[in-house]
């Protein structure tokens, strides 16, 4: 069985590179996110990024492990997409979702931005067994590969949560354009919204689409130290990582069941996401948006009864 080549959908830097810390960022209100941060900030918690890698930056944890599936580069981020994901999920200083979690650095793509579904299966095997809690995979491609699959069936035999992006391929309502490994039942899959609230129209569809999340002018760590601006369903990806980040610790911390299974995630999308489109599920928006206000609110007031 050939192994297809997988790569980061083609994301679009949306500004030049600043070295000045961001303020208020749209996808992060902190009318919203501060009380949230006051109670819950994924301590405790690792995510993995199956990406292009890791660079120090000041606003990012040293990673508790890491390790290149990449022949001939080392875990190093020469590329951008690595880190800036990794910072979406969580960079500190009210840059990423999850402040305090904890960062695993799996480099799956190389600094060109591509790599093999045999990398990406091996990737997540190894993040599983050194101890993730959450995998964020902002890649994809055409093609399925029975391997890739099955290390995400292992992922939550382990009780692991596998986030993918959908894909930048747009979306007219006829042919699903969602790529592998975001199109496998055992994987959540992540589309993308705009600071409007409207769908952003790279994002792809299909009946596997699981939620929509900001993904468009998203502001996060660059490889030298300062922030760039990026759009794309890679950048919805790591945001669905943070959030989940933050539920599961307050489930640990609180005690109360953790998600069994990929379904038992979707049965919780389903009470937690503002409906979108059509009504009920669509291809174009899947279950919706993340109801965040409500999901803040049952965090902060110890509501557990979602789980």
């Amino acid at each position: 069985m050939n192994s297809p080549p997988v790569s980061y959908p083609p994301d679009l830097v949306s500004d030049v590179e600043t070295f000045a810390a961001p303020g208020d960022l749209w996808h992060l209100p902190k009318a919203i996110f501060e009380p949230i941060w006051k109670r819950v900030t994924g301590k405790g918690i690792v995510v993995a990024v199956l990406d292009t890698g890791y660079t120090p930056h000041d606003l990012l944890p040293k990673p508790v492990y890491s390790k290149s599936f990449i022949r001939g580069e080392s875990i190093s981020d020469g590329n951008g997409h690595g880190n800036h994901c990794a910072g979406t999920v969580l960079a500190r200083d009210g840059v990423g979702v999850a402040p305090d979690a904890s960062l695993m650095a799996i480099k799956v793509l190389s600094n060109g931005g591509q790599g093999s579904s045999d990398g990406i299966a091996q990737g997540v095997r190894d993040a599983v067994d050194n101890g993730a809690d959450i995998l964020s995979l902002s890649l994809g491609s055409s093609s399925p590969y029975e391997p890739t699959r099955k290390s995400m069936e292992y992922a939550w035999s382990k009780g692991v949560i596998t986030i993918s992006a959908a894909g930048n391929s747009g979306f007219n309502g006829r042919q699903n354009t969602i790529g592998y490994p975001a199109k496998y039942p055992e994987s959540l899959c992540i589309g993308a919204y705009r600071k409007d609230g409207q769908r952003a129209s790279f994002s792809s569809g299909g009946r596997e689409l699981d939620m929509c999340c900001p993904g468009q002018d998203i502001v996060s760590c660059s490889t030298t130290n300062g922030f760039r601006g990026m759009s794309g369903t890679s950048m919805a990806t790591p945001f669905a990582a943070g959030l989940f980040a933050l539920i599961v610790e307050l489930m640990r911390r609180e005690g109360a069941a953790e998600f069994t299974g990929v379904e038992a995630v979707r049965a919780f999308l389903a009470k937690y996401t503002q409906d979108k489109g059509d009504p009920g599920f669509d291809p174009f928006w899947g279950m919706g948006v993340p109801k965040t206000q409500d999901i803040v609110a049952a965090l902060v007031n110890d509501q557990l009864s979602f789980v």
